[in-house]
């Protein structure tokens, strides 16, 4: 949950990602000489000064003025990286460690079967495959190609607690919106209506073998679709009748910017509600599953945004709820649900101490506990849900991305995955942890990758956690990318297996900078990070950046800054105010303009995380964060004033940040900086956040981005 559309680029990717082999060495790399026209807009909002001139791209009925500007400034831009001679050698580079065999993802059991998706070497998109045992083996029958749609991709997928249908979101284009398609899983055929539009990030959530609640992107005549969605109870498709969103009587409403999801636990009689945004709470309802089937859900809250609830979990009769209120590594309290949903009096089970608790999770031997210290997961067992506490010996450092019911609740499915080690899944009985043999392959040379950890002292005196990964026979200072996020409470210093990034560390070093902002210690370190405190994790990153060049592994000629959606906020601010630390910086598909997010789609949803700009305090906040702002203020504070070299990459298709506001970050850094130092953007026509993107286009965005970093931080080809 934690995490406008424009028409596709006419922009032909393969015309300027072709690399070239030049008689002579390439040339430095220069802003394309096209710019964005400027129109003169000035004004005052809460006694800050805003210059933008640009303002014309947020505008949908100048669309195609803007896709005219980023097509051409795509053309000029990408063809000087095609010509650079190292980026064949990144493609395959690339190709080899994205796709090193079977990579899976997504597994769940029901009814005796796994149901998967699963990629193949050669295959743009991962396929919804069925894993069914004959005698001692498994056979896989593939159950959805999105490969057979131009463009198309498997959003997510949920299985029927009686195995027998398979309900998938497909979109194109990295748009991520689509519609639900029901399939037969013994025939593979296409069973009763779609039913959409659907966000990728909500799937169909099954109340029985027949019944499933969908989340429906809003009607645009009654406002902003993501503002006013509502969850529709369907039988296949057909018959829908709206149980919990926007618009509906008493406790069945959601209040923009709330998204509405209702989700029923196996084993159980009931079902949850949730409100949710870009936030780390939640406000939570239950009501009876026969009711809500019949669409006449009586909804009785059990939480509210003020207690901070950031996790919940079912068993039988009891419920479990996680907070934050109180304790900054969480507290698990149990209560039984009575009558129509009356909440009885609540226990504490269970309390965070040096490892924050940032989940939970039942079966019907109990509750476990998902922990997280400095980004690593640790796994505790409750017998019966009320102790005695025991931990989960996990393989390797890990990072847990899910847990899943399997038929039922008699069991857990865990998926892990290290820094060097791709997805495998786990069962979990009890505190007993087993490979169940399906496991994604690893790129060979991943193994010649060497992980540390190390403490970077930040201005106020925090210690913050970082990772370096680079190939075991590195020695000294070498060209370094260093990445965060540092926003929602979601870690960057996890031990997530990211094969892109990996095959930057087999050639230079990479670095994770675990910011506040993020939950790597708790409640208190994301808010630590967060809206008008924001300016700390600059400070964070800044000081990570230090320490590499300290203990000599860069230097900052040598160092880079990245920050990817929300680390729009971070990474290019923290460049931009340390020039002398960072000599390049690539923002991708990032909030490069927060204080504009009132006008962005999906910008009311980000408030309660970033700043409300509709109030002084809240502007305040977001023109800290915003890249925009502070490369504006450092030219009037130093007209001389050289920033980072940029690449600046967008989705055109992209419906999380809108494509206008890298557009006009990139349009005006051009603008008053670009003749003196390289500023790029990419714009991909065929992509959105990323999400649901064909290895192709992967593959592509990040030779580009390899081949300027080495370009700019001086690598000999």
């Amino acid at each position: 949950m934690r995490r406008h559309l424009l028409s596709a680029l006419l922009l032909s990717l393969p015309a300027w990602a072709v690399a070239q082999s030049p008689q002579r060495a390439p040339a430095p790399l220069v802003s394309p000489r096209v710019l964005a026209p400027a129109e003169p807009l000035q004004e005052q909002r809460h006694g800050i000064a805003i210059d933008d001139r640009y303002r014309w791209m947020e505008r949908s009925d100048r669309a195609a003025d803007l896709q005219a500007w980023l097509q051409a400034a795509t053309a000029e831009g990408m063809a000087q990286l095609a010509a650079r001679p190292e980026r064949a050698a990144w493609v395959e580079r690339l190709q080899q460690a994205l796709q090193p065999g079977v990579r899976y993802a997504g597994l769940v059991e029901v009814g005796g079967r796994q149901f998967v998706r699963r990629s193949l070497v050669g295959e743009p998109t991962p396929k919804l495959v069925v894993r069914e045992r004959q005698g001692q083996a498994w056979t896989e029958r593939v159950l959805f190609d999105p490969a057979a749609e131009e463009g198309g991709a498997l959003n997510n997928f949920s299985v029927a607690p009686d195995g027998r249908t398979v309900a998938l979101l497909a979109s194109s284009k990295g748009s991520e919106v689509g519609d639900v398609r029901f399939l037969d899983v013994a025939t593979g055929r296409e069973v009763g209506q779609r039913f959409g539009p659907v966000f990728g990030d909500f799937r169909a959530n099954w109340l029985d073998a027949q019944h499933a609640v969908i989340s429906r992107l809003g009607d645009p005549a009654k406002g902003n679709p993501l503002e006013t969605m509502v969850a529709h109870v369907t039988r296949l498709g057909a018959d829908p009748k709206p149980v919990f969103g926007f618009g509906l009587p008493g406790t069945a409403a959601t209040q923009p910017p709330e998204f509405p999801i209702v989700m029923a636990e196996p084993d159980s009689r009931w079902t949850f509600a949730v409100g949710a945004n870009a936030r780390a709470d939640r406000r939570m309802l239950v009501a009876l599953t026969a009711d809500v089937i019949a669409g006449r859900p009586q909804w009785q809250p059990v939480a509210d945004y003020e207690q901070r609830v950031t996790g919940a979990a079912l068993q039988g009769d009891r419920l479990y709820l996680l907070s934050t209120l109180k304790q900054s590594g969480g507290e698990v309290f149990v209560a039984t649900l009575r009558g129509k949903g009356q909440l009885g009096p609540k226990q504490r089970v269970a309390v965070g101490d040096r490892t924050p608790i940032v989940d939970i999770a039942t079966s019907r031997d109990g509750l476990y506990l998902v922990g997280t210290r400095d980004g690593a997961a640790h796994l505790r067992f409750m017998p019966g849900g009320r102790g005695p506490v025991r931990e989960v010996a996990l393989p390797f450092e890990a990072a847990l991305e899910s847990l899943s019911p399997s038929d039922g609740q008699r069991s857990l499915v865990a998926s892990l995955s290290g820094w060097t080690q791709a997805r495998g899944f786990y069962r979990l009985q009890g505190d007993r942890l087993s490979p169940i043999g399906v496991a994604s392959e690893v790129w060979a040379e991943a193994a010649q990758l060497q992980v540390s950890r190390h403490l970077a002292r930040s201005a106020d005196g925090t210690e913050v956690p970082m990772v370096v990964i680079r190939h075991r026979t590195a020695q000294g200072a070498q060209p370094a990318l260093l990445e965060a996020y540092g926003a929602y409470g979601i870690p960057t210093v996890e031990p997530i297996y990211n094969p892109s990034l990996l095959a930057w560390a087999s050639r230079h070093t990479l670095a994770y900078c675990g910011v506040r902002g993020g939950n790597e210690r708790g409640r208190a370190w994301h808010e630590g990070g967060r809206e008008a405190n924001k300016p700390k994790a600059h400070a964070d990153f800044i000081a990570c950046g230090q320490t590499l060049v300290k203990l000599g592994l860069t230097t900052p000629v040598q160092l880079a800054a990245m920050g990817t959606s929300a680390g729009g906020l971070l990474a290019p601010v923290a460049a931009l105010q340390r020039p002398d630390l960072f000599r390049a910086a690539v923002p991708r598909v990032a909030v490069l303009n927060p204080t504009r997010l009132e006008a962005m789609a999906n910008g009311p949803n980000q408030y309660a995380e970033m700043g409300d700009p509709r109030t002084e305090a809240g502007f305040r906040a977001l023109a800290s964060q915003d890249a925009l702002l502070i490369l504006q203020a450092q030219l009037r504070a130093k007209p001389a004033y050289l920033p980072p070299a940029l690449l600046v990459t967008l989705g055109l298709n992209d419906q999380r940040v809108s494509p206008w506001m890298p557009a006009k970050f990139a349009a005006t850094a051009q603008a008053l900086v670009g003749a003196r130092s390289p500023v790029l953007v990419r714009a991909d026509g065929a992509q959105g956040h990323g999400v649901g993107s064909a290895v192709g286009g992967v593959v592509q965005e990040w030779a580009d981005t390899f081949t300027f970093l080495n370009t700019v931080l001086g690598t000999e080809p």
